[in-house]
């Protein structure tokens, strides 16, 4: 029965974090101006979120598996991104925003790269191997436009990110229906 429940709050987790990032995404496209502006806090608060949530959902229970270690990493990355982004405004007083962007874009890189890594160490996400390298490369491939898209071109990042944040949103779904119907 615990099992069940945990199942359930596993999979409606999942399906917050793929309702928070669609509805970012779908904000973009409708009021892309605005959304450059707005892009930055709402990234760094998705990122941070994620990273949190991503936490809540780790199984800690023991024995700790690389996996875990991994969704741990990987998480606390998400988070640290998130931090930066939204502190981005006092930290623009030490560092560039090109620099902050390329860290950003470079912790976004990890976060992916970590994801697909785990998907082969984690034998429950092994069953579900092909929608977590799908989200890790969609992260990583976040990570890479930020380190590599000139700031200038803020609306063509816009539209990769609404265009990625989309496939990760429905990646998402997919794994909170997995999940759930596991049960």
């Amino acid at each position: 029965m615990a099992e069940g429940k945990s199942k359930r709050f596993d999979a409606t987790l999942t399906a917050l974090r793929g309702v928070l990032i669609a509805a970012a995404a779908l904000v973009a496209f409708f009021y892309p101006t605005q959304a450059v502006q707005l892009l930055v806090m709402v990234g760094g608060g998705l990122l941070l979120v994620d990273g949190v949530l991503g936490l809540v959902t780790l199984d800690r229970s023991p024995p700790r598996t690389t996996g875990q270690t991994l969704g741990l990493v990987r998480n606390l990355l998400s988070i640290a991104a998130g931090v930066i982004v939204i502190a981005s405004g006092l930290l623009t007083s030490i560092f560039t925003l090109s620099a902050l962007t390329w860290i950003v874009g470079l912790l976004a890189l990890l976060v992916g790269l970590i994801e697909m890594a785990s998907s082969f160490l984690d034998s429950e996400r092994q069953a579900r191997l092909w929608p977590t390298l799908v989200g890790g490369a969609v992260y990583a491939a976040f990570g890479l436009a930020l380190m590599f898209v000139p700031l200038s071109s803020a609306e063509t990042l816009l539209r990769i990110a609404m265009i990625l944040m989309l496939a990760y949103a429905l990646l998402l779904f997919y794994r909170a229906w997995s999940i759930r119907a596991a049960r």
